[in-house]
């Protein structure tokens, strides 16, 4: 690196130091982007379940559920079991969520909702399915092969997708307008802007003493 520029990164960065170690919350374990059975990681379940409580308020665009996709995480909340309960600063959730991307609240019925799944697995994500992250109360199970749909069953609060139901859906805005392949998220009408994405990990970060990552699978694969 050129010497001149090399010391303005190093100004800014002295600078920006107090800001990056501010503390946001703490965890009771790593929350990892290691895969489970299913695909979704426990810090993929993290994250979506701060991106559903952030607009979850009716003012805010009554969320029911959200989704995120899992390219969008860039780094592990790491906490040594031995350590915990472990802190987090703002250095930390900014790795993992790097982008600022602004959330999405829209309407989507089920149809598409279950079209979304299936492009898991289909178009640009067929060779290597890319699942998304989802939050609490979202499950689904897909199968690993076979003809036809690969989405076995999803669910919402227990509740089996119908394709004429409406819900209120929270995405980031790169997967709202069909990022990754997930052009089904176009058909989402009555649209809101709410808060940045890694605000929405931050605010949820710091909404408990300590925040347990989540460790129960939301979505299972069957062979």
């Amino acid at each position: 690196m050129v010497p001149a520029v090399a010391a303005i990164v190093a100004h800014y960065a002295a600078r920006a130091r107090p800001l990056a170690d501010r503390p946001v919350g703490r965890i009771a374990g790593a929350a990892t982007r290691a895969p489970s059975a299913g695909g979704a990681p426990a810090l993929g379940r993290l994250v979506a379940d701060g991106q559903l409580a952030a607009p979850r308020a009716p003012e805010r665009g009554g969320a029911r559920l959200a989704l995120t996709n899992p390219g969008g995480m860039r780094a592990d909340l790491r906490c040594d079991a031995a350590a915990a309960p472990c802190t987090v600063r703002v250095a930390d959730a900014v790795a993992a969520q790097p982008f600022g991307n602004g959330l999405v609240v829209m309407t989507l019925t089920g149809a598409p909702l279950l079209a979304a799944l299936e492009q898991q697995f289909s178009g640009i994500n067929a060779a290597r399915p890319r699942v998304l992250q989802p939050s609490a109360g979202f499950e689904w199970t897909w199968r690993a092969s076979g003809a036809g749909p690969r989405i076995v069953e999803a669910r919402l609060d227990g509740v089996p997708i119908e394709p004429s139901a409406r819900y209120r859906v929270a995405l980031n805005a790169f997967l709202a307008e069909g990022g990754d392949g997930f052009d089904a998220f176009r058909e989402g009408t009555e649209r809101l802007g709410g808060p940045l994405d890694i605000d929405a990990l931050v605010a949820w970060l710091g909404a408990s003493a300590v925040v347990e990552p989540p460790a129960r699978a939301r979505v299972r694969r069957v062979d």
